[in-house]
């Protein structure tokens, strides 16, 4: 092969190379910052969401804030779990994990509504320093996708609090209803 036959091939090669390259980008595109995918395993994520759902959905009859975590109810929370999803979701370089979460509402036109929050990740899953910054109005799901937009991005920089005034968007918090880091639910006895 002479010398330029073996650019020619080089060249080839390279192109070749390059298209296959952004063909497979184009046909398979990387996940978006804000997916769960590029943070969580597949294989993790039922488990986290459970996690979070143990802490935000509906509680069982019996339990309550100090009891809902014990394995006897987590049958109950994996049967409610099948109607949450994590829309966005990222990781910041200190460890902390931010949700938006689209979930059941519980209103007679049956619609749904979107929580907004953040925790580190202990072993097992654990839920460290879990809490939960706002909670939508009931909404289309289309609207609240609409809204993870703005609201995602403003509660990763630190910056949700100009967006928690607007109540056409936001319920919670509000004059009375704030969120109680200890028994990690939204109550009225919250202290400010």
């Amino acid at each position: 092969m002479t010398k330029k036959a073996a650019q020619g091939f080089t060249i080839t090669v390279i192109v070749i190379i390059v298209l296959s390259a952004a063909a497979y980008f184009i046909l398979f595109p990387p996940k978006g910052t804000y997916h769960i995918d590029r943070y969580i395993p597949r294989e993790q994520q039922d488990s986290l969401l459970v996690n979070v759902v143990t802490l935000m959905g509906v509680k069982p009859r019996y339990a309550d804030h100090q009891t809902r975590m014990e394995p006897r109810y987590r049958q109950f929370y994996i049967e409610q779990s099948r109607n949450y999803y994590f829309y966005r979701y990222y990781v910041d370089d200190n460890g902390s994990h931010f949700f938006y979460m689209i979930r059941p509402a519980r209103h007679p036109l049956g619609n749904r509504r979107a929580i907004g929050g953040s925790f580190r990740l202990g072993d097992d899953l654990e839920l460290l320093d879990y809490r939960e910054e706002f909670v939508t109005q009931v909404l289309e799901e289309e609207r609240l996708r609409e809204l993870a937009d703005v609201l995602f991005p403003a509660l990763i920089a630190g910056d949700i609090q100009q967006h928690l005034s607007n109540k056409l968007i936001i319920e919670w918090p509000d004059d009375r209803l704030r969120y109680d880091l200890q028994k990690r639910e939204w109550r009225y006895d919250v202290e400010l």
